[in-house]
């Protein structure tokens, strides 16, 4: 059977494209023919950060409750998700610069929206389906890590580790009304919530969500936990999506196909070697180009991984099957004290596994036989895994297979492969540098102009439906709809094609910002005196300076 983990990356935004592109895939999921010999292809997991998570909740939402609402997803980014209900000068909450009120709104009436009549599980959902979205914990969870010296292999240092995660289930008996789905949208808000641009975010964990931990005692009470945006950390959650795919015991026997949604994930025409980079010109472009450099490096994290890991699978899976011919000794029976060293080493190698990895579930059970637990279960991977099955099946002997899988333990262990899988992944990208107008302004100028961000959604269709038709057409067969879905302008927008009303809005806030931090200001002495003369002039500077930088901002 063949299943999908969707993986959805952020960009605030560029969340529109995001949003484009699910709403390609959703549509070829929900009404085409997925054909394939050994059952249909179904969407088993989404995972989501930034923006990401908001479209990875609207897409369950879509498969689990109402396909009608897939639809409404364009609606969300290209009608919702604009500056005019953002910059909110009147926004109760004024720890940030963006009124989050408009989000909140649409996720309540898209996510948690009541029971309808037309309500029923789609046909492309798996059952369940696994929904995951990251997280940037500003609290922090404290682990103990051994530090791994040889003269004191019992000292451990306590270390805060803040890239969290949350994961629900649903399943044909998850209602529209279902808790889970109030669990997904705060989640999803707290991961969208992009540093200083919209307030922090706090949500109830559970004690049980990080096993290992060293966590204060709150008497079977949920912990309260702050968050902002999960990008990051991680706005390409490749990795979160793995670990969901391993919850199922026989993923293994079905044909995953990861897809990567990630609109800054791009080929880049600029080079350093041979041409002049040139350096930020005012602190609005070089607050644009660190935002750049953050999700551009998180995106990239999991991917780069992912590959290096494919590439290190096709060494060691070549590598194993030579094993036998090297040495025939690993086969033979009476071979008693070769046996024994390498089931020792792996003992050892195990032990040292739990001990450096505290959130695993089997470190957190502790005591003498948790290393024993982590070896058995590998050892029953390695020996049912396809890969392995020649080269073990050249042993007629149950010790000498015994040997031979803990030889592969160690070998995975070395090259960090242990328990790894190839992953057949496919990209959705744009492909070319700086082609989404939801570029500007840090990622945040698509919210200046609905045309841009209708524009960038109509790219995510596109480039969506150029991965489906071009490259898993061998599972998924579906008609595009008419040409003008797909059709996307070259858009370069600035400051004077942000429409009038909207740079209006802007510098209102800008001012009303201005008179709050002035308003702060305690000066003593003759400042207090001509406070009347000096502050409207430093509020006019204050305000020409910033509109002058988004001007000039690329």
């Amino acid at each position: 059977m063949t299943k999908i983990a969707l993986v959805l990356g952020g960009g605030v935004s560029l969340g529109a494209y995001t949003g484009g592109a699910v709403s390609e895939i959703l549509r070829a999921l929900t009404t085409g023919d997925r054909r394939h010999e050994s059952g249909p292809t179904r969407i088993h997991v989404i995972t989501g950060t930034s923006a990401g998570a908001l479209n990875a909740s609207l897409a369950a939402r879509c498969l689990a409750v109402n396909r009608e609402l897939i639809p409404w997803i364009e609606s969300a980014w290209v009608d919702g998700a604009d500056a005019t209900h953002l910059l909110n000068a009147n926004r109760k909450n004024r720890s940030a610069w963006l009124d989050d009120s408009i989000i909140d709104e649409l996720t309540r009436a898209l996510i948690t929206a009541d029971a309808a009549a037309e309500d029923s599980y789609s046909s492309a959902a798996g059952d369940p389906l696994r929904v995951g979205v990251t997280l940037a914990n500003l609290s922090g969870v404290r682990y103990d890590i051994p530090y791994g010296f040889l003269n004191v292999p019992e000292r451990s240092f306590g270390t805060r580790l803040h890239d969290d995660s949350l994961a629900i289930e649903l399943n044909r008996s998850t209602g529209a009304a279902d808790p889970a789905w109030e669990t997904l949208r705060q989640a999803s808000l707290a991961s969208s919530a992009f540093p200083f641009a919209f307030p922090v975010r706090t949500l109830h964990r559970s004690p049980a969500d990080y096993p290992g931990a060293s966590l204060p005692d709150m008497r079977g009470e949920d912990l309260p936990m702050s968050y902002v945006d999960g990008g990051l950390f991680d706005t390409a959650p490749l990795g979160l999506a793995k670990r969901l795919v391993e919850r199922d015991p026989n993923f293994r026997a079905d044909d995953w196909r990861y897809i990567l949604v990630e609109p800054t994930l791009r080929s880049s025409g600029a080079t350093v070697g041979g041409s002049t980079v040139e350096a930020p010109r005012a602190a609005l472009d070089l607050a644009a180009d660190l935002t750049r450099a953050v999700l551009g490096q998180s995106a990239a994290q999991d991917w780069v991984r992912a590959n290096r890991v494919n590439a290190r699978l096709e060494v060691l899976t070549a590598l194993v099957e030579r094993l036998p011919e090297l040495n025939d000794r690993l086969h033979d029976p009476d071979e008693l004290g070769l046996g024994r060293r390498i089931g020792e080493l792996a003992e050892r190698v195990a032990e040292m596994q739990v001990a450096l990895d505290p959130t695993s579930a089997v470190a957190a059970h502790s005591g003498s036989d948790a290393a024993d637990q982590y070896l058995d279960r590998h050892l029953r991977r390695i020996e049912a895994d396809t890969r392995y099955e020649s080269a073990l099946a050249q042993s007629d002997s149950r010790a000498g297979r015994s040997r031979l899988a803990k030889l592969v333990f160690l070998l995975e262990s070395a090259g960090g492969l242990c328990g790894k899988d190839f992953m057949n992944l496919y990209l959705v990208a744009p492909p070319q540098a700086g082609e989404l107008a939801g570029d500007y302004l840090a990622n945040f100028g698509g919210f200046f102009n609905r045309e841009w961000r209708a524009n960038d959604f109509r790219a995510g269709r596109r480039d969506a439906r150029r991965v489906l038709e071009e490259s898993l057409a061998d599972v998924i067969s579906y008609e595009a709809s008419g040409d003008a879905d797909y059709e996307v302008e070259s858009i370069d927008p600035t400051w004077e094609s942000v429409p009038t009303s909207t740079r209006r809005q802007l510098v209102r806030v800008l001012e009303d910002e201005a008179d709050r931090t002035l308003a702060e200001l305690r000066p003593g002495g003759l400042a207090a005196l001509f406070k009347w003369a000096w502050k409207p002039v430093l509020k006019r500077w204050l305000v020409e300076r910033a509109t002058r930088a988004l001007r000039e901002a690329r």
